[in-house]
Parts: C-alpha cells; sequence; structure tokens
C-alpha cells in the first residue's frame, strides 16, 4: 500500500530577487526591555496576512505559492524572552508590536504565542500612554520598500530632528522600520484619556510642520494609542524584493541619556 506523501509549500522567490535578511532577536529582545520598562501591561506581537509551514515558521501567504490570502495572527505577551525568541520564527513576513502598555486580560486570547486572531488590541485595551510614535518615512510610491538614497535621506532627517530637538532626544528610542526612520519619546505614562490623546496628536502635528518637505515625511497617523511599530530585529517584508528596492531588517539604533543611552 502506498504512502501519500505531503509536499512543504515551496517559498515563491523570483530569479532577481536579493538575499532576505536573517531576524535578530537579541536586538529584539533589546528593545523590548527598553520599550515595556517598567511592567504595566503586556505587549501584543501582530502579523498581517500570515500563515505558518509545517515548521512553525511564518511567512506572509502569498509567499508559499497557495491561494490561501494569509490570516491576521497575534499574541499577547508578558513574557518577553518568548516573544523574542518567537520572532526568529518570522520568514518571510513583517512583525509588528503594540507601543503602549496593554491591559493583561488580553493574556487570555492567545497567552504567550501566536495564533490567529478574530480581535486584535483597541485604543480602549491601553493601559497608559507611554511612547510619542515618530514615523519618518521617504516618499514614494505605496506598498514598495524604500531605495537605499531614499532610506538614506529619512534617517538623515531622523538624526536631524534628534540633533535640534536635545530635550526630545534625552528621552527617546530611535532606529530604523527598514524603510524610514523612527523615534519613540518617552512619556510620563499619561492617561488615555481624550486630552492626553489630543496632545501627542498636536505635537506629531507640529514637529511634522517643522520637518516635512518634498523628501520626507512625518506620518501624523501613528498617535491613537493601540498603534504598532515594526518590531526591530525583524524583517519589514513591503512589496516584492528588489535589488534597487530590498526587504531589511528594522533596527534599534540608539537611546537617548535618560533612558540609559
Amino acid at each position: 500500500m502506498s504512502t501519500m506523501q505531503i509536499r512543504e509549500p515551496t517559498v515563491r522567490r523570483a530569479p532577481s530577487e536579493p538575499p532576505i535578511p536573517t531576524n535578530d532577536p537579541t536586538v529584539t529582545r533589546r528593545f523590548l526591555s527598553s520599550l515595556a520598562a517598567p511592567r504595566a501591561g503586556c505587549v501584543e506581537l501582530r502579523v498581517l496576512r500570515g500563515a505558518f509551514d509545517r515548521r512553525g515558521d511564518v511567512h506572509r501567504a502569498d509567499r508559499l505559492g497557495t491561494s490561501f490570502g494569509g490570516s491576521t495572527l497575534a499574541g499577547w505577551y508578558d513574557d518577553l524572552d518568548r516573544l523574542a525568541a518567537q520572532s526568529k520564527r518570522l520568514r518571510t513576513v513583517s512583525g509588528y508590536v503594540t507601543i503602549n502598555p496593554v491591559r493583561l486580560d488580553l493574556l487570555a486570547r492567545s497567552d504567550n504565542r501566536l495564533s490567529r486572531a478574530r480581535h486584535t488590541t483597541r485604543d480602549e485595551d491601553v493601559v497608559c500612554l507611554r511612547w510619542l510614535y515618530l514615523d519618518i518615512d521617504p516618499k514614494r510610491p505605496p506598498d514598495v520598500s524604500s531605495t537605499d538614497a531614499e532610506l538614506a535621506a529619512a534617517v538623515a532627517r531622523r538624526d536631524a530632528l534628534l540633533a535640534g530637538q536635545p530635550e526630545l532626544a534625552a528621552s527617546a528610542l530611535w532606529g530604523r522600520s527598514g524603510n524610514g526612520g523612527w523615534i519613540l519619546v518617552r512619556l510620563p505614562d499619561y492617561p488615555n484619556d481624550a486630552e492626553h490623546r489630543g496632545l501627542i496628536a498636536e505635537t506629531v502635528r507640529t514637529l511634522a510642520r517643522e520637518y516635512d518637505d518634498d523628501a520626507v515625511v512625518i506620518d501624523t497617523a501613528t498617535v491613537n494609542p493601540s498603534r504598532l511599530i515594526g518590531l526591530p530585529g525583524t524583517l519589514k517584508a513591503k512589496g516584492s524584493p528588489r535589488p534597487d528596492r530590498p526587504w531589511r531588517l528594522a533596527t534599534f539604533d540608539g537611546a537617548g541619556t535618560t533612558l540609559g543611552g
């Protein structure tokens, strides 16, 4: 009697595709240590249009050569070592985490593991407003990675903002998103209320008016409490990777003096 063999889906790769970087969980863990200290809740890890292969690794579904469009995958973590370890299983897909502490009740949805999710973190699930998020991106067509020159322009703008705002820089974390630059500015754990949400939104708009130009902009939509950030140490897999617009790892490049930098 013959035994049917189930073939592992092959990850699609175009002939001109550049090498895909390998995730670095040590960078991820270092970032999470700064993001979530002191502990005030849990962190959601989220993947969009994701699918598991037979080894339990996660890919963007269209990379597995199937007709399945993928699922939103999410897990809530109070074990940051486990989150960092599991981030290494994100192979050809972007991973994101919530920037602000999330109520511990949501651990009951998917406790320190990534699984298919019907619900994700909502603004009202955020315990406090800990971080102001500046996402600094080069202007380019939607759904494509940046060129090296575009990335360099965004990182230069990030550095100019840090140099021009020394009080902000002293209480900030910063890095690269894979396609641009990012800054997280530490807040005094504001209440998650309309007054403080409005204060954050106005601050981001003010900085955007000062630092935007025809080449690089600050995204003013990053102000909602349940906002996600690309997880440093993991891949930013936007569009199709090409030699001129490759997929890159998000990075964690520095911290201000009040945060141990």
